[in-house]
């Protein structure tokens, strides 16, 4: 078990370097297959993995990766958590929590969305879209590590077409819409990050590319 764990931490020490550090890789890989017989392959791992990520700053390529990973961690498995919560919380199909503040700002009667016979059997497909949102959520967060921009943008596109569905089934079973507002919101700050993403990766592999033709 140690030993997978060293490997792994290897792993991601080796991918935050940057493509200018080829050698050091390979030294390192090197060093790496020698603690690991002598029985330290955890400590030197991890000691790689923080000399990785103190000099990633220091080219545009690890600021890319964190760039990335800060987006991933930080905005778009976040809404996927949220979303997750949700269908533990019973959310779409019971009173949202924000829906008396909408009726109250508005100064109308709330519509309050209750379960019963006639929609009881909708319920389950509500579910599966608010799965379906969520696991286009991980996919996007995995191909945007990989900076896979052609697999994000269909994870995208299932996203969106999850959300606008769920948008319009919710209205015709429990009477409100806004129980579309959470994950419409969380999609416009996905959508948002990949943008950057994909500008700020374009940005590098020109400034890559002039690099290698100075």
């Amino acid at each position: 078990m140690r030993g997978l764990l060293a490997r792994s931490i290897m792993a991601v020490a080796m991918a935050s370097l940057g493509p200018d550090r080829h050698g050091w890789k390979l030294a390192m890989a090197a060093e790496f297959d020698e603690a690991v017989a002598d029985g330290h392959g955890l400590f030197f791992a991890t000691g790689c993995l923080a000399t990785a990520w103190r000099a990633l700053p220091a080219h545009i390529e690890g600021r890319l990766t964190l760039a990335s990973y800060t987006f991933i961690l930080g905005l778009i498995l976040p809404g996927a958590a949220l979303l997750s919560f949700g269908i533990l919380a019973g959310y779409p199909y019971v009173h949202p929590p924000y829906a008396d503040m909408i009726g109250a700002f508005a100064r109308g009667e709330t519509v309050v969305p209750r379960v019963n016979a006639g929609n009881a059997a909708a319920l389950p497909m509500l579910s599966f879209l608010l799965m379906l949102r969520i696991g286009s959520d991980t996919l996007l967060a995995w191909f945007a590590a990989e900076r896979d921009w052609r697999r994000a943008a269909a994870a995208q596109r299932l996203g969106a077409a999850a959300t606008v569905t769920l948008a319009l089934l919710a209205g015709l079973v429990v009477l409100d819409e806004t129980c579309a507002v959470l994950p419409a919101v969380t999609f416009a700050i996905q959508a948002l990050a990949i943008t950057l993403l994909r500008h700020w990766h374009g940005e590098a592999r020109e400034a890559e590319t002039t690099r290698g033709f100075a």
